[in-house]
């Protein structure tokens, strides 16, 4: 198995990466040492806080030996900080968003099962509004959106978005956001002069097929 060093007064302590999953999907790190085949557990890289992280992005573990994280995966290359922090129950997580290859290599099986995993766990709970938004992106001259669905933080709050897509029409001007918050969906799209038309939704589909009426006279 391939592994990663990790620098202990003077020693090196070869280290198996294990990629998993959190119930959500988010990503999931533990670390194994190897004896005669045999895989012991050595310490948890990461920790699951409330709400989705974006692919191979995950909050570390500071706690005991996980204070020396960061100086591992800077050596290592195998992660950098995203600059995302947060406080729960008075600790300070940092997020590290880790590079797929690199955990590809070390863990095939279970990055692959990772990946699949944390693709379809948002694609499935909206399927009709990507399904709308890459219809839109690949007709509409210009549309374009950005996802920020379950990593970005509201304003003066540690608090994600199961989902959150802001998206612009370049062509009229038109800005629209798309938020998940609570038991109701919300389209709310801003005119080039400031004034806005804010849509509430219980049904995914119905904004989805809101969205894309928008847009009928420029689609195929």
């Amino acid at each position: 198995m391939k592994s990663i060093e990790f620098l202990s007064k003077g020693e090196k302590i070869p280290l198996i990466v294990k990629v998993s999953t959190y119930p959500e999907g988010n990503l999931a790190i533990k670390l194994y040492t190897e004896s005669h085949s045999r895989l012991d557990f050595w310490e948890t890289m990461t920790v699951n806080l409330t709400g989705l992280r974006a692919k191979d992005c995950a909050f570390l573990n500071p706690l005991d030996i996980g204070s020396r994280f960061p100086a591992l995966l800077k050596r290592t290359r195998l992660a950098a900080s995203t600059g995302q922090e947060r406080e729960a129950d008075g600790i300070l997580y940092t997020e590290y968003c880790f590079d797929a290859k690199k955990l590809q290599r070390l863990d095939p099986e279970g990055y692959t099962y990772y990946a699949r995993r944390q693709k379809g766990e948002l694609g499935r709970k909206y399927e009709r509004l990507y399904i709308a938004l890459l219809r839109l992106s690949k007709y509409v001259d210009g549309f374009h959106y950005t996802d920020y669905s379950g990593w970005r933080c509201l304003e003066h709050s540690s608090d994600t978005l199961p989902l959150w897509v802001e998206a612009e029409d370049p062509t009229t001007g038109r800005q629209f956001s798309i938020i998940h918050q609570g038991a109701v969906m919300q389209l709310l799209v801003t005119e080039p002069d400031g004034s806005q038309k804010k849509t509430h939704f219980r049904r995914k589909e119905d904004m989805a097929s809101t969205l894309l009426t928008l847009f009928q006279n420029r689609l195929p």
